[in-house]
């Protein structure tokens, strides 16, 4: 189906009746965030300090920074190489251990030589503190390497958890995808506060950005709130009828997203007045999904 963005997004007169939501969509840039930095930016865009993703765990810090670290180097002898890995040998409630590990190869991958302690590298949990031993050159250099990220990894958010926790907010605003590999969604305009506040938080990040615009009450963009909602619940009772012989996890996965689907209708009933039957015949069927599954877990 083909979205006019013009017809969409035209300026609201009297006739128009107001707006039915917005389309919405964000992208996080790479950058890393220390947890005070982003605590403050929620806080300021009006959103609950509640939406921090979980603290940084001092072994999760110490386990990127090294696997980080990995690579390949040339000996200097032709077609022969050394893959420095990582390979963690022991961790409990106060030390983890990870050893750099070197392994010589040809060009066809075949083993020539292994040293599986060329580096030794542990976290001292109760000091926040990593310490190396080594007697490689380039293993002092990676080890080195591991530690100056270490040491801003402990602090600071990734991108990556960064757009967990917006997509996590997005997923409380009702949101129904309007392009089928998502990207853009439709946010009913009872969430506009809520969606504001989003948009101000992601467009304060660095190298990010969010924008909404508005959907104005017009008969065709009823008709496309329709169908995309529409498609939206095919795809969940789709993933629930498909759930068979999947993991625990994306089961409960699964699960969450159907009930979710389930609680937002009350969001749209005044958008798909014309396709209600359908539309509630469908959250119907999905809840007996869920009920099936939640009994056979």
């Amino acid at each position: 189906m083909s979205i006019n963005l013009d017809q969409m997004t035209a300026v609201q007169n009297e006739q128009q009746g107001g707006i039915l939501g917005h389309l919405m969509w964000f992208s996080v840039g790479k950058q890393l965030v220390k947890m005070d930095d982003l605590e403050r930016g929620l806080v300021q865009s009006g959103l609950p300090v509640e939406w921090m993703p979980n603290a940084i765990r001092l072994a999760d810090a110490f386990r990127r920074s090294t696997k980080e670290i990995e690579t390949r180097k040339s000996t200097g002898h032709a077609g022969v190489f050394e893959n420095f890995l990582i390979r963690e040998v022991f961790s409990d409630k106060s030390h983890v251990q990870r050893n750099i590990v070197v392994e010589k190869v040809d060009q066809a991958g075949k083993r020539l030589d292994y040293n599986s302690k060329a580096g030794v590298i542990t976290l001292d949990k109760q000091n926040s503190s990593l310490t190396f031993i080594t007697e490689n050159e380039i293993a002092k250099e990676l080890c080195f390497e591991a530690e100056r990220n270490f040491n801003i990894y402990k602090d600071h958010y990734s991108a990556q958890q960064i757009r967990v926790m917006v997509s996590k907010i997005l997923q409380s605003l009702a949101p129904t995808p309007v392009r089928p590999n998502g990207g853009v969604y439709f946010v009913p305009d009872s969430h506009t506060e809520g969606l504001n506040q989003l948009v101000n938080f992601t467009s304060s990040l660095e190298n990010s950005e969010g924008f909404k615009i508005p959907v104005v009450n017009t008969f065709d963009n009823r008709q496309m709130v329709n169908t995309k909602l529409n498609d939206h619940l095919e795809s969940i009772l789709h993933d629930c009828k498909s759930s068979a012989g999947l993991k625990k996890g994306q089961v409960k996965e699964i699960i969450e997203n159907a009930k979710s689907v389930i609680a937002n209708y009350r969001n749209y009933k005044g958008i798909v007045t014309n396709e209600a039957d359908t539309l509630e015949n469908k959250i119907m069927t999905i809840r007996a999904a869920v009920a099936k599954m939640v009994a056979n877990l």
